[in-house]
């Protein structure tokens, strides 16, 4: 390789290429180039190489695109075969089905036929009493509703918590204007029944307001104050039992001489919401009303 200084002939100043001319950027002398047959020669061969070079990216490029669309046709076929066998695997399947459908439909006539005939003869409850009594065993038996508390249970534990009431009860002394006065119990009077389900201890109870009928040479005096039955339990037949043992809450100083209180809402707090849980009022007529 030779090297050549381009410089204007003119000037001294820097040529550069335009086209097929040199140009000074000095003085703005324009020259041709003038070639010989050797550089005519060189240009050729670079022609050629880059035409070949062309013809090299082409010829890749088909290939590629080539390789490409049979990759394609590949996948394509290679789909349509895996869809025909799942088509095929689909159809036995559902062939399949179908015949056990059929069976097991023939075999369901066969056993309802028979239960049918088993039931009637008594040999075997039917499906209503079995599933009833899978619900009954399931059930935690702690878990009452007003419903299972029966008239006849919610009466003896009136009669039980009333007995235990007049026997418990002695007389009260108040200082009235400073004096004594002495009150005697006449009379304990069922005034109402709550039952508490899922109370905050845990357990379910029976709470139980009496009315108290106190008298004194000075007039009568009326309080309320409650007993409780709790551990009621359903059995294995369904019924529901209790142990019948009142107890007392435990009072407040809200208590008129830590015996009764004067004021029923007081009482009813007292012995019934301050459990907590679920409550819901007895009747003896059977019918219940849902408190807060």
């Amino acid at each position: 390789m030779k090297l050549v200084n381009l410089t204007c002939p003119n000037c001294g100043g820097a040529l550069e290429r335009v086209g097929d001319n040199l140009c000074c950027k000095s003085c703005g002398g324009a020259f041709a180039i003038d070639y010989d047959d050797s550089d005519v020669e060189y240009e050729k061969l670079q022609t050629e190489d880059e035409r070949a070079q062309r013809e090299f990216e082409h010829e890749k490029e088909l290939l590629e695109i080539r390789h490409r669309q049979e990759e394609e046709a590949r996948i394509a076929a290679e789909k349509r075969e895996y869809k025909r066998v799942k088509k095929e695997q689909f159809s036995k399947k559902v062939s399949s089905q179908f015949g056990c459908l059929i069976a097991l439909l023939i075999m369901a006539g066969i056993f309802y036929g028979s239960y049918k005939l088993m039931v009637s003869s008594g040999i075997m409850p039917s499906f209503k009493e079995m599933i009833e009594s899978a619900r009954a065993t399931s059930r935690d038996p702690y878990d009452i509703d007003a419903s299972d508390v029966t008239d006849e249970m919610l009466d003896n534990m009136i009669d039980s918590a009333q007995k235990a009431k007049i026997k418990s009860r002695h007389g009260v002394r108040e200082l009235v204007k400073n004096k004594w006065v002495d009150y005697s119990l006449e009379s304990v009077e069922f005034d109402s029944a709550y039952l508490i389900n899922k109370a905050t201890d845990g357990h379910n109870r029976v709470v139980i307001i009496f009315k108290l009928h106190y008298k004194s040479k000075n007039g009568e005096k009326i309080t309320y104050d409650g007993t409780y039955f709790q551990g009621l339990r359903r059995g294995p037949d369904g019924k529901v039992a209790g142990n019948y043992d009142p107890r007392t809450v435990t009072r407040s100083k809200a208590a008129w001489h830590s015996d009764s209180y004067e004021d029923k809402d007081v009482c009813y707090r007292e012995n019934v919401l301050a459990f907590g849980g679920q409550v819901t009022e007895l009747h003896l007529n059977k019918t219940a009303q849902s408190e807060e």
